[in-house]
């Protein structure tokens, strides 16, 4: 639960970092309901896409609150994808 709500606190940061940076900023933050970072995830890809297609840059906030949202998401529904990463790494080091 702590990583859970380490990862939380980053995302709020982040989202106050995309909303600062972008022209139109977007529906209000629920940290605890998946439906809402669902959709918040939907609308920043969706944007990401509409940036490409019109050749524009797009935020560099767009990316980091890609991957937070993507966590906090992971960690509700309780797949901490760093610990899996951390014990992929580990056994492949004792395998070698």
């Amino acid at each position: 639960m702590q990583r859970l709500r380490e990862s939380q606190q980053a995302l709020t940061l982040i989202y106050n970092a995309y909303n600062d940076a972008a022209t139109k900023s977007l529906a209000p933050l629920d940290i605890d309901d998946a439906e809402v970072l669902k959709n918040l995830l939907n609308t920043v890809m969706n944007r990401e896409s509409v940036s490409h297609m019109q050749n524009k840059k797009t935020l560099k906030e767009s990316t980091e609150l890609r991957s937070a949202l993507a966590d906090v998401l992971l960690l509700l529904d309780d797949c901490d994808i760093k610990e899996i990463k951390a014990n992929m790494k580990k056994a492949t080091s004792t395998a070698v």
